[in-house]
């Protein structure tokens, strides 16, 4: 069965910048503030006009007429710099729309390389739609007119002119300081916020134990003492830049007043008329202001550099895959031809020279001592971590052949440490499966023999669990986990030590589940450490240091250890039997 999921909206896209929707929007912003900067010159044209004209006339009608139009003029700059804000703002939203999906997909794809503690690849996402629909935007769009507003005060005066030229000269070198102490500050900021947020999560994550073992004031200390650290550079960063922008704001009220003074001057010598003075005064304050304005800006702007940094880097695996064919429904073959892992910077493998074959419905068991690698295996079964070298198969078609999801869609994979999402017991069991029926949340609860647990609990299946189910037992978690591992048409199962929190009668529930699963033909493979499992085994693999020193059945596999006992007779033999013989052999934890 084939189902043509629709194209992703960055098919065929190589650049980010070219999926962000409404730019044609770009073009009306910089329309309205050319507008707005345009009318802006009203004011100081205004001025020279009623100093100029109507007081050395005397005419009334004509200010009245001056001020109507003038008044007209600052009416339709304020209405396209709202249009401009409300342009700038729904960008803004079309931007985090557009570029969030994205950044989320590419994390969850690339979630090992974005590390513990450190920010939320969507934190950024959202850094950048607030500072695109700030007053920082506006504030360089409108710089470019600078250069405008000079050449006006040139053809006052070259004196006014020359005053703004210098004044803006003064502010550049200013805010080129005021970025470089803005860089350096942050850069030394960054890491020490990364180890104050780790120390955070894990503080809260583990509030319970830290309270049990005595621990709250020593962890209190220790936040404190990280966050301490993280606010120091920032402080400083905050005073210097602060420091300059006051210096800033001074130079521009002395140009201000340098620009009057060469004014009046101007006057007296009769060279210019009395109207220049206010207007080259009001035409110095605005082409300076912008420049101030990013003085005070330019941490804004080096957070934005970061965060569009960062969601560039995270978007390029998403822009750059291409889509894969989807593959027919598989029979659960599997195989794993001479499979060897080993982390980047990692000295010796983990995984080496593995190789062997499930066929379909089929119950493999992993065993092997800590250390051996069973998990790590696991997470290469389930397309988790690709390998090193080697090829693992599913019906034929290497892993890395099939489409993420509709590979997902047959694997169950259950982890060690049991990870719930969702709300409620229901939302956990499915997920995030659009199209999940409650018959099928049952059907695999029942499968999983958890339904009745699940009913036990205070609102059954709306029950809810908690943030990974912290409101639930480690046994409870273990058999919800299982139920979802056991949802849809599953046919590759991946269990790694499902028995580890069950008592006796959920081990034997367990065991029930997988061969009523094997009946259904799915293939299982399952890492364990007690015995139970071993006793509805078809084959078992034998790993130790990451090699695999056998597989095949129970009866051949166990006895090859020195220390092993004579093989089971029968998979009736009783548990502690079983675990005196698998703990001889070494079958202990990963």
């Amino acid at each position: 069965m084939y189902l043509r999921p629709p194209e992703s909206p960055a098919a065929g896209k190589r650049s980010l910048l070219g999926l962000i929707p409404g730019r044609s929007a770009v073009v009306w912003v910089f329309a309205f503030s050319v507008s707005v900067n345009l009318l802006l010159l009203v004011v100081p044209l205004y001025s020279i006009e009623v100093f100029d004209r109507v007081i050395s006339s005397g005419s009334v009608e004509t200010l009245v007429g001056l001020t109507m139009i003038a008044a007209a003029a600052l009416g339709f700059s304020a209405a396209f710099d709202v249009l401009r804000s409300r342009l700038l703002s729904r960008f803004a939203v079309g931007f985090e729309r557009c570029v969030a999906p994205i950044v989320l997909e590419g994390t969850i794809v690339d979630a090992a390389s974005r590390g513990d503690g450190g920010t939320h690849d969507l934190v950024k996402v959202r850094e950048l739609r607030t500072f695109l629909s700030s007053g920082t935007v506006t504030t360089l769009i409108d710089a470019p007119f600078l250069p405008a507003f000079i050449l006006v005060l040139f053809f006052l005066h070259v004196w006014y002119g020359a005053i703004a030229l210098v004044g803006t000269a003064i502010l550049l070198v200013m805010g080129i300081i005021s970025r470089w102490i803005a860089r350096v500050e942050t850069a030394e900021a960054s890491g020490a916020a990364l180890r104050t947020q780790a120390a955070l999560d894990g503080i809260v994550r583990h509030a319970s134990l830290v309270r049990a073992m005595g621990w709250t004031l020593g962890a209190v200390r220790e936040f404190m003492r990280l966050n301490d650290q993280a606010l120091s550079p920032v402080v400083r960063a905050s005073e210097r830049v602060y420091a300059i922008g006051a210096a800033a704001r001074m130079v521009r009220m002395i140009l201000q007043i340098a620009a009057i003074g060469a004014g009046a001057w101007l006057v007296l010598q009769n060279e210019v008329l009395s109207g220049s003075l206010i207007a080259s005064s009001l035409l110095v304050a605005r082409t300076l202001q912008p420049m101030e304005s990013l003085i005070s800006a330019w941490r804004a702007l080096a957070s934005a550099q970061e965060a569009w940094t960062q969601v560039q880097a995270v978007a390029v695996p998403v822009l750059a895959r291409k889509r894969k064919t989807l593959l027919p429904v598989p029979s659960g073959r599997l195989v794993v031809e001479r499979v060897a892992y080993r982390p980047a910077g990692a000295k010796r493998p983990i995984l080496a020279g593995i190789n062997f074959e499930c066929r379909p419905s089929q119950i493999v068991v992993v065993i092997g001592p800590t250390g051996a690698g069973k998990s790590t295996l696991l997470r290469l079964l389930a397309a988790l971590e690709l390998p090193s070298s080697g090829t693992i198969r599913l019906d034929h078609a290497a892993l890395h052949n099939w489409d993420a999801d509709q590979l997902g869609r047959f694997v169950g994979y259950l982890p060690q440490d049991v990870q719930l999402v969702g709300g409620t017991v229901a939302e956990a069991i499915a997920g995030f499966d659009e199209r999940a029926r409650d018959e099928d949340i049952t059907a695999a609860a029942m499968l999983a023999q958890a339904h009745d647990m699940i009913l036990s609990l205070q609102s059954g299946y709306q029950t809810e669990i908690g943030r990974d189910g912290n409101k639930l037992s480690g046994g409870q978690r273990q058999r919800i986990g299982l139920a979802r591992a056991f949802y849809g048409d599953r046919k590759l199962l991946l269990l790694d030590e499902p028995n580890a929190n069950l008592d006796p009668d959920g081990e034997e529930a367990l065991c029930s589940a997988a061969l009523q699963v094997r009946a259904r033909g799915a293939t299982l493979v399952i890492v364990t450490h007690r015995p139970r499992l071993l006793t509805i085994a078809d084959a078992v693999l034998l790993l130790r240091d990451g090699m695999q020193l056998a597989f095949g059945p129970p009866s051949k596999v166990l006895p090859l250890r020195p220390s092993a006992v004579t093989p089971l007779s029968k998979p009736a033999d009783a548990p502690r039997e079983v675990e005196s013989r698998v703990h001889r052999a070494g079958g202990a934890s990963r």
